[in-house]
């Protein structure tokens, strides 16, 4: 019996579903286009995000077509950002570049991909893929628009995240410090000399490869990096 009722519910359950989500499709093709989007738009505007993310879905599925469907495309994918849903916004405005690549939006669209994945990533001590996929995107943003409206950002987003990285590299370093294994530490600074110059870990570096260098005995690397470090806190 018990089964029997849970079968019952669970079916009036699915029916409900079905039909509010034929109903929905309904309307949305009974009323057309423009008056739809401006439905969809207004829950969008009062922070009724769950809403209107099911009707921009329903709105591309049937007005594919339609002139002005790069304006949904761009609201579903900002409105997966809204709801922090980053990887589905970056998706959502990487497809709106593919599909509509002369959009007025696709600039915008490109950027806020990028910025999905700087709000992916994390503090400096855990795994920085996504640091790393963020500012690929934005170099690539920077590619497509060297003096865009959000230029001045992507540069400033992507020196933030190269100095995060840059950390990361630098903490390791000082920890094999403490651990007296120079050897070990010099393998971090190198790093950040090499490819982090333009960090505010660069000079810093210079000093603790002086200092491992010294700890090894090794006068000539000492003398090296120590007159380098020298030179860098004068100017």
């Amino acid at each position: 019996m018990k089964i029997k009722l849970i079968y019952v519910l669970t079916t009036i359950i699915s029916l409900v579903i079905i039909l509010s989500s034929c109903t929905n499709e309904f309307k949305i093709q009974d009323i057309g286009f423009e008056k739809s989007f401006t439905i969809a738009k207004k829950k969008y505007n009062h922070g009724n995000y769950l809403q209107a993310l099911e009707d921009f879905n329903v709105l591309i599925l049937n007005y594919g077509g339609q002139i002005g469907i790069d304006s949904v495309q761009y609201l579903l994918a900002d409105t997966h950002f809204k709801l922090d849903e980053y990887y589905s916004s970056s998706y959502e405005f990487n497809k709106l570049t593919e599909s509509f690549p002369e959009s007025k939006l696709a600039e915008e669209s490109y950027f806020n991909s990028a910025m999905s994945y700087y709000k992916l990533s994390p503090i400096y001590s855990l795994d920085q893929k996504e640091t790393y996929n963020a500012i690929s995107k934005f170099q690539y943003y920077l590619d497509l628009y060297p003096v865009g409206q959000f230029a001045d950002k992507a540069n400033e987003f992507i020196t933030e995240m190269r100095d995060k990285l840059a950390r990361k590299e630098f903490e390791s370093g000082k920890l094999y410090m403490k651990m007296d294994q120079p050897r070990a530490a010099k393998f971090y600074f190198l790093e950040i000399i090499n490819n982090f110059y333009d960090t505010t870990f660069y000079i810093p570096s210079l000093k603790f490869m002086a200092e491992a260098s010294k700890s090894m005995n090794d006068d000539y690397n000492f003398q090296v990096y120590q007159k380098k470090y020298d030179e860098k806190i004068k100017k």
